[in-house]
């Protein structure tokens, strides 16, 4: 679109969304708890958890003193679902 003129010598330029040179769509992001089922003992911690979640997220932290085993409680940020 052309430049819209405010007055004042003041311009605005719409453009479309995820058009142009430098521009694109930004995804939402939700926090909240995902539960992971059956992750072996020996890989359940910290490290592993969270390498885990950041493939598609960010960690956050995790309910590690769970007294059920078979499952991760992990609190996390992640794409929000289209």
């Amino acid at each position: 679109m052309p430049p819209q003129d405010l007055g004042h010598d003041r311009f605005v330029h719409f453009m479309k969304h995820d058009h142009g040179e430098g521009f694109r769509g930004v995804q939402c992001f939700r926090e909240g708890c995902l539960i992971f089922l059956g992750v072996p003992l020996d890989l359940r911690n910290t490290e592993n958890l969270r390498a885990a979640v950041n493939t598609f997220g960010k960690f956050h932290h995790w309910i590690s003193d769970d007294p059920y085993l078979v499952r991760s409680v992990i609190f996390a940020s992640f794409p929000e679902d289209i």
